[in-house]
Parts: C-alpha cells; sequence; structure tokens
C-alpha cells in the first residue's frame, strides 16, 4: 500500500514542477522529497520521472500518476468530512431551508426539542440541496420542491401564499385580491434574502422595480415612513421577533394564481426519517394552523 504522503508529494511535485520548491511547500528537505519520489517509483514498479543534471521531469506515466494520486486524496478527504458530518448530525442535526418562512415556524413550535438540532440562517441554494444532505452538511432542509429518490425523501409540509401590502389609494387595494399583471410597473420594497420568492416576484411581475435592502431595520424604516408596496406570507405573521409597522394607509391583498404559492417540503436522507418523523408531525400540526388569507391588523414584512 503506498503511504499518502508519497502521493502528497507526487502532486505537490506535479503542481510547482521543482524539487527545490516542492521541499520548500511541503517544510522537508529536498532530500526527503528525492527519496519519496524514489519510494514511489520502486512501489509502483514503473518509471516516473525522467532525471536530468539538475532537474526532474514527469513521464506520462508519471503525469497519470499525479493525476490518480491528486484523485485518491480528495476522495480520502471527502470521506473523512462525510464521516465527521455524519456524526456531527446525529449529535445536533442541522436544518436548513431554502426559503425563511418555514424556519420561523420551527422557532415557534413550544416545548422541547424532540431532538438536539440547530438551524442554519442562511438560506441553501435549492441545487446544492442534495449534495449538502448526501455529505450531512445538513440533516434536515426545507424545499419548494419534491426532491424524493434512492437516497432523499421529502414530505410536503404546507403552502405558503404570496401577499401584497399596497397604499390604500391605488386602484389595486380596491380589489380583495390581484394578480401579478395588476402589479406590473410598481416599485416594491424588498429584503434581498428571501430565496424562491425572489425569482417568483421578479419573473411575474412585468416592468417592476425592485428595492432590495440587506438589512431587516433599513427594511423597516422604508416601509414605516413611505408608502412603496412591500410583499408578506402567511407565514410571517407568526414571527414573534418582527415588530410590525403602523399600517401607514396601506391594506394587505391576497395573490391570485398557482405562482403565488410554494409548496413547502421537509427533505431528509431516507435513514433519518424516522429520526425527524417525530418533529415533521408537529410542524405540519403548525403549519395547517395558519390562515391562507390576510389577517386583519398589522402586517408583517417577507422575510
Amino acid at each position: 500500500m503506498i503511504e499518502n504522503y508519497l502521493l502528497e508529494e507526487l502532486v505537490t511535485f506535479q503542481r510547482m514542477g521543482t524539487l527545490k520548491k516542492t521541499a520548500a511547500h511541503l517544510a522537508v528537505t529536498q532530500p526527503t522529497v528525492t527519496r519519496g519520489m524514489q519510494k514511489l517509483e520502486d512501489g509502483l514498479g514503473v518509471k516516473l520521472f525522467d532525471r536530468h543534471p539538475n532537474r526532474l521531469e514527469l513521464t506520462a506515466a508519471g503525469e497519470l500518476a499525479a493525476k490518480e494520486a491528486a484523485a485518491v486524496l480528495r476522495r480520502q478527504e471527502l470521506m473523512v468530512n462525510r464521516v465527521q458530518n455524519f456524526v456531527a448530525q446525529n449529535q445536533a442535526l442541522t436544518i436548513g431551508a431554502v426559503v425563511p418562512g418555514p424556519l420561523i415556524i420551527l422557532k415557534r413550535l413550544a416545548g422541547a426539542p424532540l431532538f438536539n438540532h440547530q438551524v442554519d440562517e442562511r438560506l441553501v441554494e435549492p441545487e446544492r440541496v442534495p449534495e449538502e444532505l448526501t455529505d450531512d452538511r445538513l440533516g434536515m432542509v426545507f424545499t419548494t420542491t419534491d426532491l424524493t429518490g434512492p437516497d432523499l425523501i421529502s414530505q410536503p409540509l404546507g403552502v405558503e401564499h404570496l401577499f401584497v401590502n399596497l397604499d390604500r389609494f391605488l386602484p389595486q387595494a380596491n380589489q380583495t385580491a390581484v394578480s401579478f399583471k395588476d402589479l406590473a410597473g410598481l416599485s416594491f420594497v424588498v429584503l434581498d434574502d428571501i430565496g424562491a420568492w425572489k425569482d417568483v416576484i421578479g419573473k411575474e411581475i412585468e416592468d417592476a422595480h425592485f428595492m432590495c435592502q440587506d438589512e431587516r431595520d433599513a427594511m423597516d424604516e422604508i416601509t414605516r415612513y413611505s408608502s412603496f408596496p412591500h410583499f408578506t406570507t402567511n407565514v410571517t405573521a407568526a414571527d414573534p421577533s418582527y415588530h410590525p409597522v403602523p399600517a401607514n394607509n396601506r391594506v394587505e391583498r391576497s395573490i391570485k394564481g398557482p405562482k403565488a404559492e410554494l409548496t413547502i417540503y421537509v427533505t431528509v436522507k431516507r435513514q433519518r426519517q424516522t429520526q425527524v418523523q417525530p418533529l415533521v408531525d408537529r410542524l405540519k400540526t403548525a403549519w395547517a394552523k395558519l390562515p391562507t388569507t390576510p389577517t386583519t391588523g398589522g402586517t408583517n414584512v417577507l422575510k
């Protein structure tokens, strides 16, 4: 069996080009690298280097060996990371989401947690979810698509409904519900980190202008002292950390059509389903109590 340090020396030599630079990079002596290269050749039983006065070059076989060595080292690193991540997720499950709403419901669950878990507040890019779960960097993710397959399983949690908050003197405010077409050409103030909802409003509202805000405080100030429309959902009304701004002559309206709804799924690796099912059941119960149309009283900015 070839030792890892020999593979690392070969890969480093291919990248650095000289024994001197290789030794300096690895913080060893040049004779140590020379002996290592010879030991690697002996172990493989093939010529890896062309030796010239004051110069060493990789042969074609040496180039191939370096490429394969790099792949072996990457695979070993991945193995170590996956095993460590697996153990970490068993000790404290990390929960992520592609939209922020479900995390609000998760934090609102009453009583002691059913198992040790922590919430990753950073939203996950949807295309990265399978890899994040497979490699155990995350143990459970709230998604907006059903990712059920050989390794993953998704359960529908509920539907998140998009609302819009309009100046009551706008013509659209006289309707009990509006369409995306009704909102064309308006300017909206929007929090930047809202996941899939940002794609929805960007694609569905023609000629709209979105003033995206990175900070919650900045968003609060703008909505408090301006009449710009902004968005809410049936989930953000449950957010205890948000302090609603005064109505400020606004009305909250439903947005018509299937594009104003996102089905939320709980997605996990199949072997974790039993572990998370009690929590999923509690989440479903909590979600079923959410309104599906705007509630009376204050509005809550989509976060």
